[in-house]
C-alpha cells in the first residue's frame, strides 16, 4: 500500500489574499493599507470597541463604538492595542485590520460585555472571518467565527515574510461554506506560510478552539514554512493544544513545515467526510516535514478517508525526532499510529509509547493496515521506530489486518528498531497478531485472544506461524513474551470522549506483572518517558507489559 500525501506549495500560494506590502517579524510597526476605505488615525487610545448592533457608527470608545468592521479594517493598529467586541452580538463580513504588535505587546482581539461570545460571519461572500497578512505578534480570544467561503480566520505569511507570535484561543470557528474537492485547499484556521520560499511562522500558539461543523478541508491546519524538501526552511515554536475538531471534509489537526512542535490535550472525530475527493488522503491528527514533535493526550476516534487512511495518529514522512504518547485512539477507519517514509528521504526516530488503541481498523473496506502501521515509498526509509507499552484491543475485522505490520517498511540508519512491551487483547477467532521484518525486534509482548481455542498468526520476514511457540522458535523473535490472559479490567471499555482509567489495568495475577523490560537497556540518549497513559510515574525497575503501569 503507498498512501501518498503531497502539499501543494501552489495550492497553498493561490489561497493567499495578495498583500501589497511585509512586516518582518514582530517588530514591525507598520501595516497593509486598506485600499478600499483609505487610512485612519485610531483615536488617542490603545482601546477600541466595536458593537455591530448599534445603528449609528461611533468613535471606537466603550461609549461610542464603531458599528461595522469597516472602520477597523482602515486603522493600522500598533503594539498593545486591545480592539473588543461586544458579547452577544454579530458582525457580518470579513475583518482584515492592519499592523504588527510586538512580543511584549502584541495587538488583541477579545470580547467585553456579557453573554455569548460576539460572532464574526463572514458568511459565502468573503474569503474568510478574519484575514492576517504578514503581520506578527497578534492575540485573537473570545470570538465566535462564522461562515467565510474558504477560511475561519486565515493568517498568512509571503513573499519571505517571516511572521511570529499568533495566539489563537477560546475561539470557536465553523460553518466554512466552501465544498473541499482535495486537502488543504480550505478549512477553519489556517495559520500558512506559502510553502514557495523562505516564509515562516513560528511562534504559534493555538488554544481552547472549537473547529469544524463544514464542508471544508481542514480543522487545524499550520504550514509554518517552506515545503519544497526535508531540508526547507521552518517555522519554530507551534502548540495545538485543548482544542476539538469535529466533522470535517480533511484532515482533523495537521502541523507541518515546523520544528519543535507540541499537539496535546486535544479531540478530533469524524474527520476525512468528503465523500468524492481526490489526492493524497487525510488523517486526523499527524505532522509533515517536522523536526521535534511531541503528539501527547490526544483523542482520535472515528475518523474517515476516502482513501486507504483515516488513521488516528500518523508520523508521516520528512519527519525527524517525533514521539506519540498517552493518546486514546480508537474506532478509526484505519491505523491507530502509523509511520511513513517516502521521497528518497529517511523518517528518523519516531517513539510510540504508552497509547491506548480500540477497535481501529475498524471499516471492513481498510485492509492490510494494522494498529501500528509502517510503510515507506519512492526511496523512503525509517531510520529508528520505537513501539513500546502500548495496549490495543484488536478486533479488525478483515484477515491479513495484522495488529503490527512493517514487512512493506524499508530501514536504514543505525538507530535501534523494535516493538517492546506490548500487550494485544483481541476478541477474533482467527486473530492475526504479526508481520514483521528485521530489522525489527520483538520481545516481552503479550498477546490474546478470548475466543474459544483461538487460531493465532504471526508472521516475520516473510514467513508466518499459526503456532506462537513455532513462531518463537524459528524466526528468534519474542523470546521473552507471552500468550496468555492479561486478565484486564472491563478490555472491551470505548466510550467516546472519556479516556479510560481503570479499565486496561492488569489485575492481581496478570502475567503482564513485571514481565515487561527497560527497552532503554544499552542504547545511548534512549529514554522511557517519565509517565504512563493515565499519567502516574514509571517504576523504576520492573515495568509491566502494556500502556499501565502499577495500580
Amino acid at each position: 500500500m503507498k498512501i501518498r500525501r503531497v502539499i501543494s506549495s501552489a495550492l497553498l500560494a493561490s489561497l493567499l489574499i495578495p498583500a501589497a506590502g511585509s512586516i518582518a517579524g514582530c517588530g514591525g510597526s507598520g501595516g497593509n493599507q486598506n485600499s478600499g476605505g483609505g487610512q485612519s488615525s485610531p483615536p488617542p487610545s490603545n482601546t477600541f470597541y466595536v458593537d455591530c448592533s448599534q445603528p449609528s457608527n461611533g468613535s471606537g470608545t466603550q461609549s461610542s463604538p464603531w458599528n461595522s468592521l469597516t472602520t477597523p479594517n482602515a486603522v493600522t493598529f500598533a503594539a498593545g492595542d486591545t480592539i473588543y467586541f461586544k458579547r452577544g452580538t454579530t458582525c457580518p463580513g470579513i475583518f482584515h485590520p492592519q499592523g504588527s504588535g510586538t512580543a511584549a505587546s502584541p495587538i488583541t482581539v477579545d470580547a467585553y460585555g456579557t453573554g455569548a461570545l460576539p460572532i464574526i460571519d463572514g458568511g459565502s461572500a468573503n474569503f474568510a472571518d478574519l484575514s492576517l497578512s504578514n503581520q506578527s505578534c497578534w492575540t485573537i480570544q473570545n470570538i465566535e467565527f462564522q461562515g467565510g467561503e474558504y477560511w475561519a480566520i486565515d493568517i498568512q505569511a509571503s513573499n519571505n515574510t517571516a511572521v511570529s507570535g499568533i495566539t489563537i484561543s477560546n475561539v470557536t470557528a465553523t460553518g466554512a461554506t466552501y465544498t473541499s474537492t482535495s486537502r488543504t485547499d480550505s478549512g477553519e484556521i489556517g495559520v500558512v506560510a506559502d510553502g514557495s520560499d523562505s516564509a515562516t511562522i513560528s511562534d504559534v500558539n493555538i488554544s481552547g478552539v472549537t473547529a469544524g461543523n463544514t464542508k471544508a478541508s481542514e480543522g487545524i491546519f499550520v504550514s509554518a514554512g517552506n515545503s519544497a524538501s526535508m531540508t526547507g526552511t521552518k517555522g519554530s515554536n507551534i502548540s495545538v493544544t485543548n482544542s476539538s475538531v469535529s466533522n470535517v471534509y480533511g484532515d482533523g489537526i495537521l502541523v507541518i513545515d515546523a520544528n519543535n512542535v507540541t499537539i496535546s490535550g486535544n479531540t478530533v472525530t469524524q474527520s476525512g467526510e468528503c465523500p468524492s475527493c481526490g489526492t493524497s488522503t487525510p488523517g486526523a491528527i499527524w505532522v509533515w516535514n517536522t523536526t521535534n514533535a511531541v503528539l501527547s493526550s490526544n483523542e482520535s476516534y472515528n475518523n474517515n478517508s476516502w482513501g486507504g487512511d483515516g488513521g488516528g495518529i500518523d508520523i508521516d514522512f520528512w519527519n525527524s525526532n517525533v514521539t506519540v504518547e498517552k493518546n486514546y485512539i480508537h474506532d478509526n477507519k484505519g491505523y491507530c499510529v502509523s509511520v511513513f517514509g517516502a521521497n528518497n528521504e529517511a523518517t528518523i526516530n519516531s517513539v510510540i509509547r504508552f497509547n491506548v488503541c480500540i477497535n481501529n481498523n475498524a471499516w471492513s473496506d481498510s485492509v492490510l493496515q494494522g494498529d501500528f502501521f509502517l510503510n515507506t515509498w519512492n526511496g523512503g526509509s525509517l531510520n529508528g521506530v520505537e513501539i513500546y507499552n502500548n495496549t490495543s484491543y484488536w478486533i479488525a475485522p478483515q484477515q491479513n489486518d495484522y495488529e503490527f505490520m512493517d514487512n512493506n517498511a524499508t530501514f536504514s540508519g543505525t538507530n535501534p528498531s523494535f516493538y517492546m512491551n506490548n500487550l494485544v487483547y483481541s476478541t477474533l477467532q482467527y486473530p492475526d497478531m504479526i508481520d514483521a521484518a528485521p530489522p525489527m525486534k520483538l520481545s516481552n509482548n503479550l498477546y490474546y485472544s478470548s475466543y474459544s481455542a483461538p487460531q493465532y498468526w504471526f508472521g516475520y520476514n516473510g514467513s508466518w506461524w499459526g503456532s506462537f511457540t513455532e513462531y518463537q522458535s524459528a524466526s528468534g523473535q519474542d523470546s521473552n513474551s507471552i500468550l496468555a490472559d492479561p486478565l484486564l479490567t472491563d478490555p472491551g471499555y470505548d466510550v467516546n470522549n472519556v479516556r479510560p482509567t481503570t479499565q486496561y489495568t492488569p489485575q492481581t495475577g496478570s502475567p503482564a506483572i513485571g514481565a515487561g523490560t527497560n527497552v532503554c537497556a544499552g542504547i545511548s540518549g534512549c529514554s522511557m518517558g517519565s509517565v504512563d497513559f493515565l499519567g502516574k510515574p514509571l517504576p523504576s525497575s520492573g515495568y509491566w507489559i502494556g500502556a499501565v503501569q502499577e495500580q
